[in-house]
């Protein structure tokens, strides 16, 4: 059991900034219940969902937290690729470390009566005709850079990206035909694989054990290696004594088999990572991203401004018309 003599003495909030019943939630609910069952903490762990704007609401509330140990943050790579994009100007550097405990691979799927039989030759039409093929995903999360990454493992490659949303909603669009290609996490790809679609590659280092027959992007002349890392997050400047605390409990948690065997029907690595491995795992994860460019939809052009000009310029022609007349 993990101890301490004057922390904590009152309930932690876990901040997941995603909804109820998605992969975050679901993940941290397996540490909730680990924890509970085994007795790991003197203080139960309350999670608190804020869920908006891609998680970016919620790692806001974690940021502007009293850094007292008593809230902290549960975010994947999102908490990289939203500064990344634009869409939070908080980062990995704003908060202190606790840990990871986690990482999932990436499917590349189309429907199952799509053309392409291959990740070659998906990404051969990439080539040969850009930004013809729709890549359906969640702009500016980490499901989108996975597809920027796939793209930047190609020379040439173009994918033309298009707002869809979660897996559910990835799904439905690409079933429907309203997009070409899309990702998902091995998790999710098991659980819609009967639903009419078909998987091209991994972008693991190595073949994922769910499916073993699914080769990866590598093998197929596509230099992509990508994956989702969970990671823990403190307010910066919690004490030091308090981030040792969720360490020591995480690894505490990490070890027992409720989460084990349950991690493993998820298909997520039980990696644990703390201290300088962790840090080096942020940073090299931030590295990752500057190769990445980002191609941003052209503004249109200010059309409601525009007709009125022109309905300016109409009635004063109609106003001299009447003046001449």
């Amino acid at each position: 059991m993990v101890t301490a003599t004057e922390f904590p003495v009152k309930p932690i909030t876990v901040i997941v900034p995603f909804a109820a019943g998605g992969g975050s939630d679901t993940f941290v609910r397996i540490f909730q219940k680990a924890i509970r069952e085994h007795n790991l903490s003197p203080q139960p762990i309350v999670i608190k969902n804020i869920a908006g704007a891609g998680g970016t609401i919620g790692s806001r509330a974690a940021h502007d937290a009293k850094p007292d140990g008593y809230t902290i943050l549960f975010l994947h790579d999102g908490i990289h690729t939203a500064q990344h994009y634009g869409n939070a100007h908080w980062g990995p550097a704003d908060f202190e470390p606790i840990a990871a405990t986690g990482h999932n691979g990436v499917v590349i799927a189309v429907a199952k009566n799509s053309p392409f039989q291959s990740l070659s030759e998906l990404m051969t039409e990439a080539v040969q005709r850009p930004y013809q093929l729709v890549f359906g995903t969640n702009l500016g999360a980490p499901n989108h850079y996975s597809a920027m990454f796939l793209q930047k493992g190609k020379t040439g490659a173009k994918f033309r990206f298009t707002q869809t949303g979660g897996g559910a909603k990835r799904l439905a669009q690409l079933k429907g035909g309203h997009v070409d290609v899309t990702g998902f996490s091995v998790a999710e790809y098991e659980q819609f694989k009967a639903l009419g679609i078909r998987a091209l590659a991994v972008l693991s280092k190595q073949r994922e054990p769910a499916f073993p027959d699914l080769p990866t992007a590598k093998e197929q002349d596509v230099d992509v290696v990508h994956g989702l890392m969970q990671f823990w997050w403190a307010p910066k400047d919690t004490p030091p004594d308090r981030v040792a605390y969720f360490v020591d409990l995480f690894r505490s948690t990490m070890e027992t088999k409720t989460v084990r065997e349950r991690l493993n029907q998820l298909h997520i690595a039980t990696e644990f990572h703390t201290g300088k491995s962790l840090q080096e795992i942020i940073n090299q994860r931030s590295e990752n991203l500057e190769g990445i460019t980002i191609e941003k939809p052209t503004p249109l052009p200010p059309l409601h401004w525009m007709i009125l000009g022109l309905v300016s310029i109409f009635g004063v022609m109609v106003w001299r018309e009447d003046k001449t007349e």
